[in-house]
């Protein structure tokens, strides 16, 4: 869901009993002292960078497709197969090929013991349609989406595949999952407060995030 960054920066000052337009937190008249508006705005990537990536998947939006092209490592439809992922990817939604049981929402890196056995020539020590695998890789051409494995032949095709982008600014608004909205505001507010030396306040606000990201 899309927010305005004047919006948020208002929900965050509430959230730090700072509700003001602009305050100079340093009374040092240095010409490089960051207002609370400034301070807020810098987080607020951050802040929703993190919740994102942590909160459990029930909470995340449906996000974003992807997976124009499908590239095998044997025959088509058969075995390991790749994609090449956005260059915003952060976090996997949803990845389910047509002939799987079931969709997978947790994808394993590289350096997962369970990564290992999927290079196994025995295919019943790899993924299968019954009990997928999917991994994130980094390739020379950039991270790529590993999945394990298809037996269905041609006629395989994707049935859903759908990230979370990296969150950014834009034209002042930004994109953020529905149900994060709140722990995200807190998170930041716990990010302005660590960074203005404000510990007791950054630790009240760092346990409402966390409440919220249940």
């Amino acid at each position: 869901m899309r927010y305005e960054v004047s919006e948020l920066k208002r929900e965050i000052r509430i959230a730090l009993d700072q509700n003001m337009t602009s305050s100079q937190l340093l009374a040092t008249g240095d010409i490089d002292t960051l207002s609370l508006e400034e301070i807020i705005e810098s987080k607020i990537v951050d802040a929703a960078r993190i919740v994102e990536n942590q909160a459990p998947s029930y909470l995340l939006d449906g996000g974003k497709a992807f997976g124009e092209s499908i590239g095998w490592k044997s025959r088509v439809g058969y075995g390991m197969g790749f994609i090449a992922l956005p260059d915003d990817f952060m976090r996997l939604v949803t990845f389910q090929m047509s002939d799987w049981s079931r969709a997978v929402t947790v994808a394993i890196s590289e350096d997962d013991p369970l990564y290992a056995q999927q290079q196994s020539r025995y295919p019943g020590i790899r993924g299968c349609p019954q009990k997928p695998i999917v991994a994130i890789t980094t390739q020379p051409i950039g991270q790529v989406l590993e999945f394990y494995s298809c037996t269905g032949g041609s006629k395989v095709f994707l049935k859903r595949a759908r990230y979370i982008p990296l969150p950014r600014i834009e034209k002042g608004g930004i994109d953020l999952c529905e149900k994060l909205h709140r722990a995200i505001v807190y998170y930041t507010a716990y990010l302005v407060a660590l960074s203005t030396g404000q510990t007791d306040l950054a630790a009240s606000m760092s346990n409402i995030a966390n409440e919220l990201m249940k």
